[in-house]
């Protein structure tokens, strides 16, 4: 298997060529239209979609998840202010009915 990895001295030595043969201009152009890396490491449209795709899922079952845990902590703080609510009304009858009594 042959290394295609294209170093910053061939990439200098293939825009000195292009020079010769196109304006520099267009030799400018031309070098940067081509990757920095190999075309391997280049995402496609295809791979944006992809990935695109792939973190709206992610993000959908995330707020799924989110949601759901905040519904349980909101009954469970419901159940517990009433809960509170009935101790407290609960002991202030009972109050009631003991100041009663001393009347």
């Amino acid at each position: 298997m042959v290394d295609m990895t294209v170093t910053e001295a061939a990439r200098f030595q293939l825009r000195t060529a292009m020079g010769q043969i196109l304006s520099k201009e267009a030799a400018d152009t031309l070098m940067e239209l081509l990757p920095a890396t190999g075309w391997a490491d280049v995402a496609t449209k295809h791979d944006l979609d992809n990935m695109s795709t792939h973190f709206h899922r992610e993000f959908e079952m995330l707020r799924l998840e989110m949601k759901t845990d905040l519904s349980e902590a909101l009954l469970r703080q419901s159940r517990w202010f009433f809960s509170m609510l009935i101790t407290v009304n609960a002991a202030t009858v009972g109050l009631v009915f003991a100041a009663m009594k001393l009347l």
